[in-house]
């Protein structure tokens, strides 16, 4: 079972959420909350959850983060009764932090294509 760790929640609410213009200290704040909500599980019951944390985790279903789901059984008066939870999609996060890294080293490389051609030329008189 892959885990996932606080530093790598910031990291991927840091490149999902900030691309909506959302900032560095709310995105890390966001990631303290969902880490604290599920603790070391990867499932949450929806209703523990109260209407902010709700939203907070629609808001990451739309980035494929988190994902609803419902368990329905039936209880002995013969009525239906329905589980909401939250799981965390934790090889999609795993995914989203290693297109980061990737993006990462692009960048990194990409400051050699900065530099002029005449950079590269030896000087033949040294």
């Amino acid at each position: 079972m892959v885990r996932i760790r606080l530093d790598e929640m910031k990291k991927v609410l840091r490149k999902v959420l900030g691309e909506r213009g959302i900032s560095s200290e709310e995105t890390d704040e966001m990631a303290l909350k969902v880490m604290s909500l599920f603790g070391y599980d990867t499932t949450i019951t929806d209703n523990m959850l109260c209407k902010d944390e709700r939203d907070l985790f629609y808001l990451l279903e739309e980035h494929n983060i988190v994902t609803a789901e419902e368990e329905s059984s039936i209880v002995p008066s013969g009525k239906r009764w329905r589980i909401h939870y939250w799981r965390l999609k934790e090889n999609q996060i795993k995914s989203i932090l290693e297109e980061s890294e990737l993006e990462e080293v692009v960048q990194e490389d990409d400051v050699y294509a900065s530099l002029e051609d005449s950079v590269w030329k030896r000087d033949e008189h040294h």
